[in-house]
């Protein structure tokens, strides 16, 4: 669990300002493919999104699927991937680890991004150098395939996203680590603007009784 931890939080995106040196017609176009896409997520007042998650190690016979759900609304959220259970109401971030039965408490300032499927899309250009791979066909639909790849050596050596090309939302993103192994969100359902109660972003301690809470601030 402590290995999918790592890998949801390394599948969000850093900052938004890429370097202005040389640029090829494909990291051009890619740039601005996910610029648009970051721009229209953030205009959303909220979303909400059901997704699949499968972690795959052919070498190490690793085949892990969990399917979750996110509510997002500007830097708060709330997601539920299988047993596990991630908050933030954008200053603390709470952590369910169901394996271990605690619950993680730390200061969103400090964390390196947020814990969404869609996180790649947010303030990519900083850390990441994007590249337009290909347009095709994925179920039914025309997707752009945009590599990005860490400007700084990393765990995941690149992260490929495909965008619907007809509105820019992000269909599907793969992670790719330095052992084989792929990490991917496949996003199955998204509602833009819907109603979110106000505590969903709020950590309620009551419905984890038995959970170790850890406090890392």
């Amino acid at each position: 669990m402590k290995k999918i931890l790592i890998i949801i939080a390394a599948l969000i995106i850093t900052n938004n300002s890429f370097s202005q040196g040389h640029q090829t017609e494909f990291e051009k176009k890619g740039t601005e493919l996910v610029n648009t896409a970051s721009s229209k997520i953030r205009a959303y007042k909220s979303l909400k999104i059901d997704f699949t998650y499968e972690m795959e190690n052919k070498t190490m016979e690793i085949n892990e699927k969990m399917s979750g759900v996110i509510f997002s609304q500007g830097q708060k959220y709330y997601m539920e991937v299988g047993d596990n259970v991630f908050i933030s109401d954008g200053t603390t971030i709470w952590n369910y680890i169901d394996d271990l039965e605690e619950v993680q408490i730390s200061n969103a300032a400090d964390a390196e991004g947020g814990l969404t499927p869609t996180a790649i899309l947010n303030d990519f250009e900083e850390h990441f150098k994007a590249t337009f791979i290909k347009q095709e066909t994925y179920k039914g639909k025309k997707v752009d395939i945009i590599d990005l790849v860490p400007k700084v050596s990393q765990a995941f050596y690149k992260y490929r996203i495909a965008l619907d090309a007809k509105d820019q939302m992000i269909v599907y993103s793969i992670a790719y680590d330095r052992h084989g192994g792929t990490f991917t969100y496949n996003l199955n359902n998204v509602q833009i603007n819907p109603t979110i109660p106000a505590g969903k972003f709020v950590f309620d301690k009551n419905k984890f009784p038995d959970a170790f809470i850890n406090d890392l601030r």
